[in-house]
């Protein structure tokens, strides 16, 4: 059983983006993938390696950048996530849509800082 952690800054952006789009079933979703791609004695590939982008690791912990499905959107249009996965812990970092015009660098070094806050 994977354990979902939620960052509180997370939280706040996924508020702001769930008053715009459908955005509980996808991450809902995306946990159920999560159960399969990360579990940690028996990985299986659930998420097509296009949609799913290391961005860094270590030792202790790596994050992982997914474009997310979201209906009613185009795939452009999809909100990225990024989580870290450390073990059978699930870190949901950050979340942004291209419709809000974000830097993915500045979202990666983001997602870091806020990893460091969780493990």
């Amino acid at each position: 059983m994977i354990d979902f952690i939620l960052h509180p800054s997370f939280e706040k952006e996924a508020a702001k983006l769930k008053r715009r789009f459908y955005l509980d079933k996808a991450l809902e979703s995306f946990k159920m993938l999560c159960e399969f791609q990360f579990h940690p004695l028996n990985p299986q590939q659930r998420i097509a390696s296009v949609k799913l982008h290391r961005v860094t690791q270590n030792d202790l912990w790596s994050i992982w950048k997914i474009e997310l499905a979201v209906p009613n959107l185009r795939p452009n249009q999809f909100p990225r996530v990024w989580f870290a996965v450390k073990g059978s812990n699930i870190a949901f970092l950050c979340i942004a849509s291209y419709i809000d015009n974000y830097s993915d660098n500045q979202m990666n070094q983001e997602a870091v800082g806020r990893v460091e806050d969780i493990f």
